[in-house]
């Protein structure tokens, strides 16, 4: 079964947030960054996708590097980078353990991906090569999904719905099915039915998130050595009030 993935523009029309909710983000990234005295400097954004939040970034004068697992999602990327006129330094790798044999001034983890590192030591792992790629004094924005639902209690099927596309249609549901309280996580699959063009693809992508809230997170951090939790933001402004978002920023150096 193929993934969305494979699929880099459907991917950015029905899965990626949109484009105002990145400039925001993209905003608020570089409003952290002038709190720790960096109007300028180098971002490596992990799980990058097709590179929105780092398109963006590198026209904001910053100095950019992306990594994902997916070589199609980086071949997407490098084709929106260039049809902005930007340079970002791409490389395909595992978020959970990586070495690019280089340092930088902020790293970057956008669309709400830091739950699907599940495993306390791949936790650890995920951490440990952040820090290896973190200058001295350099900040880790981690986009936190907020999972007010808590670990999932039943099955359900939700979130039809059709997408317009250039060439054909989308069309998207979810699975959501129980989810283990022991372990703290809820498992999703989410199918699309992709015509274009003549030509029907179907994608099934499961995903396990780990459920999180402010207070584990804190304590998270406190076990992880060389780590200190700068605090909690709202995506949108910066503010500490992140009662009401359905995601915010944690800020860990």
């Amino acid at each position: 079964m193929k993934s969305l993935y494979d699929f880099p523009k459907i991917y950015d029309q029905v899965l990626c947030h949109d484009a105002e909710t990145v400039a925001q983000e993209v905003e608020s990234v570089i409003g952290l960054l002038r709190i720790h005295g960096m109007n300028r400097g180098s971002i490596l954004e992990l799980a990058c996708g097709t590179c929105s939040h780092s398109i963006a970034l590198a026209t904001a004068g910053f100095e950019v590097a992306g990594l994902d697992l997916s070589r199609q999602m980086l071949d997407g990327a490098r084709e929106r980078a260039s049809a902005a006129g930007v340079d970002i330094d791409l490389h395909q790798g595992n978020i959970i353990d990586f070495d690019l044999n280089q340092q930088y001034d902020c790293v970057i983890l956008m669309s709400e991906t830091f739950p699907l590192i599940t495993g306390h030591t791949d936790i650890k792992s995920h951490f440990a090569a952040v820090r290896r790629h973190l200058r001295k004094g350099g900040i880790y924005v981690i986009d936190v999904d907020a999972h007010r639902h808590g670990v999932g209690t039943k099955y359900e099927v939700w979130g039809r719905k059709t997408h317009q596309i250039d060439g054909g249609t989308v069309e998207v549901w979810h699975e959501s099915f129980p989810g283990d309280w022991v372990e703290g996580t809820s498992r999703m699959i989410m199918h699309c039915r992709i015509d274009l063009d003549g030509q029907t693809h179907e994608t099934s992508d499961e995903w396990i998130l780990r459920v999180d809230n402010p207070w584990n997170l804190r304590v998270l951090v406190e076990s992880l050595p060389d780590w200190s939790l700068e605090g909690f933001f709202s995506w949108r402004d910066l503010s500490r009030d992140i009662s009401e978002e359905k995601h915010y920023f944690m800020v860990v150096r």
